[in-house]
């Protein structure tokens, strides 16, 4: 049987047009639908978008010189400084087991090579000697206990209830910093920047570790058995910088010594331009920011 091109062509269409239909009701079925029509028309309408979008950029040229090319083997130069006038940028690496002193100027040593005993081990253990609770894991010392080290009479860290507590070396510490201000700022007015220090403790070092710490970071320890005395702090009050003193009072330390009656502000306070730098009365590093961990 022969077929005319117009049968031919309706039969396609019919065909064409069940198959449609029958991919329709799969894809009903499945729950799925044939995205790739809007696909084509959303690329459409970006190609048309991108094109009435550059049609309205101005290109201009800017005129610019590039520097000239600086000759071969030259290397900046940086004025000569000396070093005990520069900030150490001291660090203090807490880890559970124990402190680590160094800088990230090189001055004091590197966190991977400190210097010789700038690395303060964990102690604090039940019957070793104590001045006071923060000295002890147990957070308890036993003054009637008394130790005998050196000419000193110490008390005995004891068993308690409290929960035991990461303890350091904090004397010998503060004995370092002590000793690393005397060297390089005694005698002399100590510059603003070099009172900074940052602090890296471990997640899991608890808040009266952190204290007892930042305690031996600010002020010289006293001797033990010794009543605790503020140290002096650094200030660039104006008031002061207008006193004959620079010092306020004229005096600074424990009764009976009384405020300066012509200075409003409060007692232990020096001018950092001025006053010849004494660190059993001044400040060691009060100025202490927090890190959040270390490498």
């Amino acid at each position: 049987m022969e077929y005319s091109a117009q049968r031919v062509r309706a039969k396609v269409r019919a065909a064409i047009k069940r198959r449609e239909d029958q991919i329709a009701d799969e894809e009903l079925e499945s729950g799925e639908l044939n995205l790739i029509p809007y696909l084509d028309m959303v690329t459409n309408l970006m190609l048309f978008l991108l094109a009435s979008v550059s049609a309205g950029l101005i290109l201009v040229q800017i005129d610019t010189t590039l520097p000239d090319k600086a000759p071969p083997n030259t290397r900046p130069t940086t004025p000569s400084t000396d070093p005990k006038d520069q900030p150490l940028k001291l660090f203090l690496s807490v880890k559970p087991n124990e402190m680590i002193l160094w800088s990230a100027s090189g001055l004091e040593g590197t966190l991977r090579e400190p210097k010789p005993g700038y690395v303060f081990p964990r102690t604090g253990l039940d019957g070793q000697p104590c001045d006071g609770p923060y000295m002890c894991q147990s957070n308890s010392c036993d003054a009637k206990k008394v130790q005998r080290v050196g000419n000193v009479d110490w008390g005995t860290c004891v068993e308690s209830r409290d929960d035991p507590a990461p303890v350091f070396e904090y004397r010998r510490f503060n004995d370092t910093l002590v000793r690393i201000v005397s060297e390089r700022y005694a005698g002399k007015p100590r510059k603003a920047d070099t009172y900074s220090i940052v602090l890296q403790a471990d997640g899991n070092i608890p808040y009266a570790t952190i204290t007892s710490i930042m305690a031996a970071m600010r002020c010289k320890l006293p001797e033990p058995s010794h009543e605790p005395v503020a140290c002096a702090l650094p200030t660039d009050d104006p008031k002061l910088a207008k006193e004959p003193d620079p010092i306020a009072p004229a005096g600074c330390g424990p009764p009976p010594a009384q405020p300066n009656p012509k200075y409003p502000g409060p007692c232990k306070l020096y001018d950092t331009t001025r006053a010849a730098y004494d660190p059993k009365t001044m400040a060691l590093f009060h100025d202490i920011q927090f890190s959040s961990g270390f490498e």
